[in-house]
């Protein structure tokens, strides 16, 4: 009902607590490199925790803080405005070099958020294509180490100094782990403080806030337009063609597109830097087996070092053994079934595994991942509803006699 008197009115808000969904896919890392400024109170090599923007700016990163080269403001205000629910450590460093600020920095950052973060987006206020590539090597090394340690990570990289037109060969990386941006809004990408950057921000935005099933060029979902990116646009303000883009697309690269009769803008699809044949070579395949390695050893560690049952006889594992740690795992992971993250899970447990020797104990876990419809094929052309219906072949009624 509608205020019927001229009155005070109190309008209720939510959201000023900070609190957050319970959803830890959507734990995001931001590192990138400045010198000091004094109107700042972001200390260097220190891991911050932000729910929002605003938190952001307390620390003194707002529209002032981004200068020829650094945009750290920008990218925070863009992965808040693509997901408000967010969750982002962010930490600033003063190594100059873009791959050493991978080799130095990003493992502890990733220590420092005590393994909670899912993927980090890198940015460096100066770079060209030889130190991109360099990057992606030690972000490579870093993925692989991280996922050996348990705090698996997928890795985003400004494509600095990449020529959209010529561009460097990232597949030859093998980097399953790790993603190469070009796009940026056509606008900022001519200012001169942008004129190196890809919009980081918008990408890491976009994957916190996909299930790690979803495909972030998914067009119903993930419009990108909006404050600070409203046009298709590429790293340093190039202009590229539609055969080019294509050309981008079989390489691996992430930019943005648009298409035909429909307004918004989105991304071609979510790339690693490897080849398309590799089970990995798409982000949300990353996150999906991620997230089911996080469930699948939070459910078994409290198994760990525990007794074992084996037949006496024969020294396999006793049927009670495998069905236990089949139940184990099958039983944490199933929510990813009920979530659409995952099409099928099957666990197996070999009995005839020589525990007493080895003090091993194996699981096979298979995953039936989520499909993603990136072609869609239509069978399109006319019919005749005369020619269908038989009409044309119907007997025709037979001519008169002719008259002598």
């Amino acid at each position: 009902m509608g205020v019927l008197f001229n009155d005070v009115v109190i309008n209720k808000l939510s959201g000023g607590l900070g609190r957050r969904t319970p959803n830890q896919d959507m734990v995001s890392g931001l590192l990138f490199n400045t010198a000091a400024q004094p109107d700042a109170e972001i200390e260097k090599n220190k891991i911050y925790r932000l729910a929002s923007l605003k938190e952001a700016k307390d620390l003194g990163i707002d529209e002032n803080y981004d200068t020829a080269g650094v945009s750290a403001y920008y990218q925070i205000s863009q992965f808040f405005r693509m997901n408000p629910s967010g969750d982002l450590f962010i930490m600033r460093t003063e190594e100059a070099k873009y791959s050493s600020m991978i080799e130095k920095f990003a493992e502890d950052m990733l220590v420092q958020a005590n393994g909670a973060i899912r993927q980090l987006a890198v940015i460096a206020n100066a770079g060209d294509d030889k130190e991109t590539l360099l990057a992606i090597d030690k972000a490579k090394t870093l993925t692989v180490n991280a996922f050996e340690n348990f705090r698996p990570v997928e890795v985003i990289l400004e494509g600095k100094g990449i020529n959209p037109l010529k561009p460097s060969n990232i597949l030859a990386k093998s980097a399953e782990n790790v993603s190469v941006l070009l796009a940026m809004d056509e606008e900022l990408a001519l200012d001169a403080r942008y004129n190196n950057t890809a919009a980081v921000g918008v990408l890491l935005g976009a994957i916190s806030k996909a299930k790690v099933s979803e495909n972030i060029a998914w067009v119903e979902k993930f419009n990108l337009t909006g404050d600070g990116f409203r046009t298709a646009g590429f790293i340093g303000g190039v202009k590229v063609s539609e055969g080019q883009m294509k050309n981008l697309d079989v390489a691996k690269y992430i930019f943005t597109r648009t298409h035909t009769g429909l307004p918004g803008v989105y991304f071609n699809d979510s790339h690693t830097c490897i080849e398309p044949t590799s089970d990995f070579t798409f982000i949300e395949a990353n996150r999906t087996i991620h997230k089911a390695a996080r469930i699948a050893r939070t459910a078994l560690l409290p198994k760990l070092n525990s007794p074992v049952l084996v037949d006496p006889d024969s020294g396999k594992l006793a049927p009670s053994v495998v069905k236990g740690f089949e139940t184990i795992c099958r039983s944490a992971v199933e929510r990813m079934i009920s979530n659409e993250e995952v099409s099928e899970i099957d666990v197996y447990v070999n009995p005839n595994q020589d525990i007493l020797a080895n003090s091993e104990l194996e699981i096979e876990m298979s995953i039936v991942p989520m499909g993603t419809a990136r072609r869609i094929i239509v069978n399109l052309g006319f019919k005749n509803p005369f020619q269908l219906s038989g009409s044309s072949t119907a007997s025709a009624p037979a001519a008169p006699a002719p008259t002598l």
